[in-house]
């Protein structure tokens, strides 16, 4: 009975309910409201660092009110922070260094609340963003100087903003660049001889020192001779420091200040001539892990295999008798691989030039050296005591004489002269750009050509630029 009364008194409770919906004859349809009319807000803007940065738009809410506020978030994802600002325009002194940053207007109406976004890009430019970096001797000191797109050299740029001089002779310029995170230029490596630091890096938006190649190290050992230094895709530096190898670290965020630093060299007994063959690249990029260098002891005079960061000597097995690869018996000139099939190195041999072909397969399952064939440079009779080389992607080679430049195409042995010399000046620079398409040369006296490599061209003159100071060594193009 309990039950049966408590059930009776909800009835009529239900009864009423049932009467007010009835009752309701409320419109419950949903009303989209137009987006507010937005102008004078672009998808990109430029913004010189240090300079003024000054956005207006113009908006226009659908009510025809003018009751809103702005929202500005400038994402900075090298520091995994953004800056954020308010007001109806920005006006800022913009600050960031050079990079683009994905930048968020978030517009609100006061009177209902709706939120509307807003994105686009900055693009943070330095006077230094375009132009070219050029490392030279002068008088047996390293010198920078840059040049800008109009051509105007401002010589000597290192000391006037460091306050200090590049100790010499000069060696490499160098960049370091993350294809991973953010695609950046963010500093140079500057290398250099005779003083005990063997290098100094700049930071690539405003020249300014960071550190020097000891700093760069977990613990430096005692010297630190920079006999080669090569940029790797994930913005870390592979170094060959007095005949060792050095992998940078990547434990870290690429934006933590260790990120890149070196430890201790990969153990083992070698001394490596400055220059490293490597598929570091096409490793990273296929996700096929670990990657191979291939170096060359210059002690014992043969090809040495590192992989993962393991040195494994001569131990690989070699395919071919075209030459015995771990005993080679010459002093290295030149070397260069254009793939995994095409590699190629010259040599000396008791003043013989000679040329060496040779194909790898190195992963971390297989070790074969393919020999392809040995045979006598034919441009020896060219060749001189400061020759010059460079290699172009197409598989050809430049090499220097004097004031001369040549193009070789170890295919079928045609050895030609560019059209371009340097009017008896002798050249200390060879350096090929924009995928095989410009050949940068530099000469005594401090002149650099920009000469046509492409299909079709043999080295015509595009321009020439002089006033570099002394000798150029090593250059960088931003363009």
């Amino acid at each position: 009975m309990q039950k049966l009364k408590y059930a009776l008194l909800y009835i009529p409770v239900l009864l009423l309910l049932l009467a007010a919906c009835a009752r309701d004859k409320g419109n419950y349809d949903y009303v989209e409201l137009p987006d507010p009319q937005i102008s004078n807000l672009d998808t990109v803007y430029t913004a010189i660092t240090g300079d003024s940065l000054i956005i207006t738009p113009k908006i226009t809410l659908a009510s025809g009110k003018n009751d809103y506020s702005c929202y500005w978030k400038i994402d900075v994802a090298a520091e995994a922070r953004s800056q954020d600002y308010e007001g109806r325009e920005l006006r800022i002194v913009f600050g960031l260094p050079a990079a683009r940053y994905p930048t968020q207007l978030a517009v609100t109406d006061n009177t209902t609340g709706m939120k509307y976004f807003y994105k686009f890009d900055i693009i943070a430019q330095t006077e230094f963003t375009k132009g070219l970096l050029v490392l030279s001797n002068n008088n047996n000191q390293a010198v920078l100087s840059f040049v800008k797109p109009d051509g105007t050299v401002r010589p000597d740029i290192y000391q006037s903003i460091n306050q200090e001089a590049l100790p010499g002779p000069a060696k490499q310029l160098v960049p370091i660049q993350n294809m991973f995170y953010l695609n950046a230029l963010t500093a140079y490596w500057i290398t250099y001889d005779g003083d005990q630091n063997g290098g100094v890096q700049i930071d690539a938006s405003s020249l300014k020192k960071n550190k020097y190649i000891p700093d760069n190290f977990f613990d430096a050992p005692a010297t630190t001779h920079a006999d080669y230094l090569l940029n790797m895709v994930n913005g870390t530096t592979n170094a060959v420091i007095d005949g060792k190898l050095y992998i940078g670290a990547t434990e870290t965020a690429p934006f933590w200040p260790y990120y890149g630093f070196w430890g201790v060299p990969v153990n083992g007994s070698y001394s490596l001539y400055p220059q490293l063959m490597e598929n570091f690249t096409e490793t990273a990029l296929s996700g096929r892990g670990g990657s191979y260098c291939l170096g060359y002891d210059k002690n014992r005079k043969a090809f040495v295999r590192f992989y993962a960061n393991t040195f494994y000597d001569v131990n690989y097995t070699v395919l071919g008798d075209a030459f015995d690869p771990k005993q080679v018996k010459m002093d290295m000139i030149y070397m260069n691989r254009f793939n995994d099939n095409e590699l190629y190195a010259i040599g000396d041999s008791l003043g013989k030039k000679l040329e060496l072909k040779f194909r790898v397969d190195f992963t971390d399952s297989t070790q074969r050296f393919y020999t392809t064939y040995k045979r006598p440079f034919p441009g020896t009779s060219l060749l001189t005591a400061g020759t010059k080389w460079q290699s172009s992607p197409i598989g050809v080679f430049f090499f220097s004489a004097n004031d001369i430049i040549y193009r070789y195409n170890p295919l079928n042995n045609d050895i030609k002269p560019l059209q371009t010399t340097t009017a008896g000046k002798k050249i200390t620079l060879l350096k090929v750009l924009q995928g095989g398409n410009l050949l940068v040369a530099g000469a005594e006296g401090g002149s650099i050509y920009y000469l046509d490599i492409s299909t079709g061209k043999l080295g015509q003159l595009i321009k020439k630029i002089d006033g570099i100071p002394g000798s150029p060594q090593d250059i960088i193009l931003r363009d």
